[in-house]
């Protein structure tokens, strides 16, 4: 099972069975407390990214059992885009937009926000986009999608503190409404080293404090001081938690995941 779950190649039977064994022998921890709301993942296709997604798609399930996904990941544009008609399309099938929420979102939305028409760059999707869909179609029958894309940066006319409290004043009232953001940590270099493995640790876990413990203007330092990449999801999805009165984020793991040949450290946490 080196190949991306999303590979097309892939037979449907396939992806359900091998998305089905990621679960199938894990329990999930007894602290995590029933209505978590939000969740970041590293939304990698690699199998342990694959992992990753699906056992917080599962602990969503048993303690939100969500109606609707809004999957955040970091696009090319230089604007947010939503994409609010139609349906995705994976190796088991459609998977619908909730064009009804991707409306409101769109409504309220803080600032400029473009809307993607159906059918349009489904090629360039980002890889949340793809591997988010796909497995919920397994983990969660009957779910909804609306794909959200931010730019990797704040900028004048997109701040994602401003965006994520913003979203979570509203869909706090969206029964079943669960947000799914992706964000990857700091890169794994030399990793026949002993001396750098603990440095490269610290450094996740100086990000990780500030989602465990939620709070907005320490994860933004610690984002800043760091240099993390594309992490405006990561500080979007907080935001949008703590606006639901969410206190305290749970870990589900944390390791290792590989993207475009590079190795990242990375975490799943549900809050």
């Amino acid at each position: 099972m080196k190949r991306p779950v999303t590979d097309p190649t892939r037979e449907r039977e396939e992806v359900a069975k091998a998305t089905e064994a990621m679960v199938s022998n894990w329990i999930i921890p007894e602290v995590i407390p029933q209505g978590i709301c939000t969740a970041i993942v590293p939304g990698t296709e690699c199998l342990d990214g694959a992992r990753l997604l699906a056992r917080t798609l599962h602990t969503a399930v048993l303690r939100s059992r969500p109606r609707t996904l809004v999957l955040v990941a970091t696009g090319t544009a230089t604007i947010p885009r939503i994409r609010a008609m139609g349906s995705l399309t994976t190796t088991l099938g459609e998977s619908p937009i909730d064009e009804r929420l991707a409306a409101r979102i769109a409504s309220f939305w803080p600032g400029d926000v473009d809307i993607i028409a159906s059918g349009e760059d489904e090629n360039s999707l980002p890889t949340l986009h793809r591997i988010g869909p796909l497995l919920a179609q397994v983990l969660i029958p009957g779910c909804r999608i609306i794909p959200v894309e931010v730019p990797a940066e704040k900028t004048i006319d997109f701040d994602p503190i401003v965006v994520g409290k913003e979203l979570g004043r509203q869909l706090k009232f969206e029964y079943g409404c669960f947000l799914l953001a992706s964000c990857t940590l700091f890169a794994r270099e030399n990793q026949d080293s002993q001396q750098q493995a603990p440095i490269q640790i610290r450094k996740d876990a100086r990000v990780l404090k500030h989602l465990l413990e939620p709070e907005l203007d320490s994860l933004s330092e610690q984002v800043v001081e760091t240099g993390l990449q594309n992490s405006t999801p990561l500080v979007l999805a907080t935001a949008h938690a703590i606006e639901r009165e969410r206190q305290r984020g749970h870990l589900l793991e944390h390791g290792v995941v590989e993207s475009d040949g590079d190795r990242f450290g990375a975490a799943a946490i549900v809050l």
